[in-house]
């Protein structure tokens, strides 16, 4: 990208936020809520096993879906995560005066739009899930100082704290720039994100509405937040079909989408959601893996987890200009054996598959080095150990529980009025979530990610020489805070006077 197209970008990220932040009020019910460029991939239907569930209770951890659907590829077991995922991104209203009791009304008021609208579905992916998630700037503004060094403040007495840190030293920090970041990547200091996840296009569209457009729906809290984003994701689902993003990305001529394999689920030809690559249960939580954060048995964010949000921009053009092979173990590992046939787009990625810490160093010698192989190096358990919990987690298992979503817009210039024409609406892209224990496990992953590894050393394969990350380059990066569902609405506040 030329710095003159990257300035106009920053102009267009500009004047669309500034428009978002107009309202609903601004430019009619509905337009918040619209599907742009997404509605001509209608809604998903899944196996009638799927589809069912009954619920009984919603999970205290939000990030879980309950019932997701399991198949096989390639002679791995693979999961079916909702297909859609939309993120709103938000502050608080500026021109609110934000007291006590203000925090205290709309606490009660979000809790019971999201009970309302959640309500008529299960916590399924054929129905709808809900994250809410809390940016270090809301706890910093509301709730004193998260600093290290800082006094006992609201924010540092209950957010989650390393343990025997002294001082207490948290364990939710703020995103940071990596070294392989574009120096154009924003940070974000958004108070609020709200995650909302389904099959079905109507549901979200619906929900979105009720929310954020319709002041007569009985959940409106648009009145509460300046929208800063909504982000659009979508899945495959591929396998068996052809891909969404190859289907949209042609109708919208999006660079190299003919060279995207039919049946992927992600844009860059691989699947990312196997079963043994993804964190199981509730092991991403604040107080499951022992000596992670102080929240076991009972801290306030117990059951929450921390997040990361972040947006990439794919250079589809160059990846595919290289061999199969070359984008087999430049995503995986340079020792990855590279299947027959080129459409195989699910490759082991379990304990079995793990990279010692002395291999990526060998590599990195020889010049090489795999996307997957650097991280597990920070997101795969060293050594069988028993959580929190007292169940057995073995080694090699995963940690972070991904939501890798395909995007083709550009969601900061994303202007509701005029969501078809504004944006960018066909440059390959993917919205990242990664949900884990804590932010400093996050960082180290991403760090090993760029070559620079837990044990302190630095490898001479790192920055954009490492894995995929010359062809990817991250665009926007923020943390949240992830309470359990108890406390997912204005979190802390009811400990105000």
């Amino acid at each position: 990208m030329t710095q003159d197209n990257r300035s106009q970008d920053v102009d267009q990220r500009a004047v669309g936020r500034r428009n978002l932040i107009k309202g609903a009020a601004a430019i009619g019910v509905g337009s918040l809520s619209a599907r742009g460029i997404y509605e001509a991939l209608g809604d998903v239907v899944r196996p009638q096993s799927a589809e069912a569930a009954t619920v009984v209770r919603r999970l205290q951890e939000q990030y879980l879906i309950e019932q997701l659907e399991v198949i096989v590829d390639n002679s791995q077991t693979v999961v079916i995560p909702p297909i859609f995922n939309d993120v709103f991104t938000a502050k608080l209203k500026s021109t609110t005066t934000w007291t006590s009791a203000a925090l205290k009304a709309a606490k009660t008021r979000v809790e019971n739009a999201l009970l309302k609208v959640e309500s008529p579905y299960p916590d399924t992916a054929a129905g709808l899930t809900i994250v809410v998630g809390w940016g270090l700037p809301y706890f910093r503004t509301f709730f004193g100082d998260t600093a290290t060094t800082a006094g006992n403040t609201l924010s540092r007495k209950y957010l989650p704290g390393v343990p025997g840190s002294s001082p207490k030293q948290l364990a939710v920090v703020d995103a940071i720039a990596f070294p392989s970041d574009p120096s154009t990547v924003e940070l974000e200091d958004n108070h609020v994100m709200f995650k909302f996840r389904s099959d079905k296009q109507s549901i979200l569209q619906l929900v979105e509405s009720q929310l954020f457009d319709d002041q007569n729906s009985g959940a409106y809290i648009g009145d509460l937040f300046d929208l800063t984003s909504k982000r659009i994701g979508f899945l495959g689902r591929g396998f068996n079909q052809q891909s969404y993003g190859k289907t949209l990305g042609l109708q919208r001529g999006a660079t190299a989408a003919a060279l995207i394999p039919d049946n992927s689920q992600l844009m860059m030809g691989f699947t990312s959601t196997q079963t043994q690559a993804l964190g199981p249960d509730n092991i991403p939580s604040f107080e499951t893996l022992r000596g992670v954060t102080d929240q076991y048995p009972a801290g306030y964010f117990a059951a929450g987890c921390a997040m990361h949000l972040s947006h990439l921009y794919f250079k589809l053009d160059e990846w595919y200009a290289q061999g199969y092979g070359t984008r087999v173990q430049q995503m995986f590992a340079p020792q990855t054996p590279v299947p027959a046939s080129p459409s195989t787009v699910t490759i082991p990625n379990g304990p079995a598959q793990v990279t010692s810490l002395a291999q990526v160093k060998a590599d990195a010698q020889q010049g090489k080095a795999g996307h997957n192989s650097l991280l597990q190096q920070a997101t795969r358990l060293a050594s069988d150990s028993i959580d929190n919990y007292g169940r057995v987690r073995k080694k090699g298992t995963a940690i972070p529980v991904r939501e890798d979503f395909n995007t083709l817009d550009n969601p900061f210039a994303w202007a509701p009025a005029d969501v078809a024409t504004i944006g960018n609406p066909n440059t390959p892209g993917m919205h990242f979530v990664a949900f884990v224990p804590s932010h400093l496990a996050f960082h180290r992953a991403r760090m090993s990610m760029d070559g620079h590894l837990p044990d302190g050393s630095t490898l001479s394969v790192n920055g954009t020489a490492a894995g995929i990350n010359s062809k990817i380059a991250a665009s926007h990066r923020q943390n949240y805070v992830i309470p359990p569902r108890k406390n997912r609405s204005f979190p802390l506040v009811e400990f105000l006077t």
